[in-house]
Formats: C-alpha cells, structure tokens, sequence
C-alpha cells in the first residue's frame, strides 16, 4: 500500500506544480478556448491542461525507473509504445488547440499511433464472456483492438465539454481499473493507474467549476488513449485473456455519448467528428442542471459503472478460482 501511496504523492505533486506552469505557458501562446456557438463556457481559458497530467504521469514513470528499476522487466516494449502515443497525440492536439488540425489528418495520425501500441502488445487476443465461454479472436484481435483505442481516444475527446467531466471520469476509471488490477494481480497496470489517479486528481484542482485551465485536445486525445490502454491491461485475468465487460462498462458513458453522436451525424449528413451541441452534458444543462450538476451527474453515473464493472471482475474471477478447483480435485 505504501509504495502505490508514494507513487500517487509524487504525481499529484507533480500536476499541481505542473499545472499552473502550463497554464502561464498556454497564455503567453495564446492557446485559448474561445466561447462559440459549441461551447458552454465564459471567456477565454487557458488550454493544454492536459499536459500537465502528462507530465506528472512521466515523472512518476521516470521516478519508478530509479526507485524500482525491476518494475518494467518484459514489459518495456508496452511502455514505450504508451509514451510515444502520449506524446505524438500532445503534440497533434497542441497543434489543434492553436490552429484547428483537418478532422481525417488526426485519425490517421490515432490509427498509426494505436497500430504501433497494439503491435506492441496492447491488444485483446481473447475475449473472456464467463468463466466458462471464451472467444479466441484471432487475427481479428489486432483491428478490435485498434478500433478498441481510437474509439477511447476521441471519446474522451468528445466527452470534455465541461468543467471537470472528462478528467472527474479518467479519475473514478483509474480508481477502478486499479482495483480491478490488485484483483487479477496485473501490477504494471495498477501502478499505472495510480500514477493517472495521483496526475488527474492534482490537475483537477484547477480544472473543476469554475475552471481556470482545460485539458484541450491536446490533453483529452492523450489522455482518451491512455485510459484505452490501461482498462484494457487492467482487465487481463490471465495472460492474453480479457474480461471484456470490464473496460466496457468502465469506459460506458463515453462510449455511450460517442456511440449517439456518430449515429446522430450520419443520420444528419455529416462528418462523424463534427462538433454539436448535441451531447448527453449539453441536454442534461438543457434540462436544467447547472453545468456543476450535470458533469456530477455523469460522473456519478460513470462510478456507478464501474461498480459494477469491478463486481463483474470479481464474479469472473471467483468463478475461475472455482472452477479451477474442481477441475484439480
């Protein structure tokens, strides 16, 4: 406990030093989010927000590398693969918080991103439904799995339409993808976590209503493929085998939000990734929350999820235990 306890100080510290540098930095760069008819704020904010969870993120990778350098043994590749994504999609997203990136240029830019992480061992090989039924993909693992991270990417994306929503929910996964992480014994993915958790909660104290700095694309984009990773790894009840429920109800409001807008602009006759005012937070606000309320209510929503995403990995992982037992007795 106490060495995910000094790794999660070392990276909240980090966001809230960070955070506030990064702010200076985006105004002195004039990356600002400029109030239009698809936004729901006041003024000009400071973005590149999220570049401060980045940042802390590293540091606390940086930190384990010294501390406990047996940490990442046969998992270097992975690594690697996690932060040259982080970074390519910062520096993407940057670009688009300045000056507006074409819509297709970024997917591809996420699909190669994603292929090379997937190359790399981010992938789903087998789907785990029960203790009892598994599903083999195949050669299928490899596109499931890239659609698997690019569609967390711009769901994240998308979902950071208010103040605190998008990094109030990254926060209550990674609390659940670390606890699922203990449950299955996948220590890399829970040390990950709780480096997420520690960054988010310290950058969340400027982020929340009213917030001072956004993540930006730049941040959302990162951190949308950081979560598709570590809920993915997280959910690995034996080597190659994952309880895909799991990352699906952990990732369920963005997917859900996401999953209406494609359907809702195809129907409409325009690009998937073109921005509305359309989305669950936007309604919600229509209906009469606050913009305070209606991001609580998401991510409480989003916790409720993963609940039962962690009663649902540890029900799949007692009945393994069982049925392991009797198949030995």
């Amino acid at each position: 406990m106490f060495f995910y306890f000094k790794y999660f100080l070392i990276t909240i510290t980090a966001a809230l030093i960070f955070t506030p540098i990064i702010r200076r930095v985006a105004l002195r760069l004039h990356v600002l989010a400029q109030p239009n008819h698809r936004t729901m704020h006041d003024g000009m904010i400071p973005k590149l927000g999220g570049g401060a969870i980045l940042l802390a993120f590293i540091v606390g990778i940086i930190a384990a590398e010294f501390l406990n350098p047996n940490l990442f043994v046969g998992f270097s590749s992975m690594l690697y693969s996690l932060l040259l994504g982080v970074v390519v999609l910062f520096v993407m997203g940057a670009f688009d918080d300045k000056v507006d990136l074409d819509c297709n240029l970024k997917i591809i830019v996420e699909l190669v991103v994603a292929t090379i992480a997937v190359m790399s061992g981010w992938r789903v090989d087998t789907l785990v439904i029960s203790a009892m039924l598994e599903v083999n993909l195949g050669i299928l693992a490899y596109p499931l799995s890239v659609l698997w991270i690019v569609g967390l990417i711009n769901a994240i994306n998308m979902i950071d339409g208010l103040d605190g929503l998008a990094s109030g929910i990254a926060l209550f996964v990674s609390v659940i993808s670390l606890a699922v992480a203990a449950l299955y014994g996948n220590t890399v993915m829970g040390f990950l976590s709780v480096l997420l958790i520690g960054a988010i909660a310290g950058f969340l104290r400027y982020n929340l209503n009213p917030a001072s700095i956004f993540l930006g694309d730049s941040g959302s984009l990162a951190l949308g493929f950081i979560l598709a990773c570590i809920t993915m790894g997280a959910s690995a009840i034996a080597p190659g085998k994952y309880v895909i429920i799991v990352p699906l109800l952990l990732m369920g409001i963005p997917i859900t939000d996401t999953t209406l807008a494609i359907i809702r602009r195809i129907r409409r006759g325009i690009h998937p990734f073109h921005a509305d005012r359309e989305h669950i937070h936007h309604r919600l606000v229509r209906l009469g929350l606050s913009h305070s309320g209606a991001a609580m209510f998401m991510v409480g929503m989003s916790l409720i999820l993963g609940i039962l995403a962690y009663l649902v990995a540890h029900g799949v992982y007692t009945d393994v235990e069982l049925l392991s037992t009797m198949t030995h007795m």
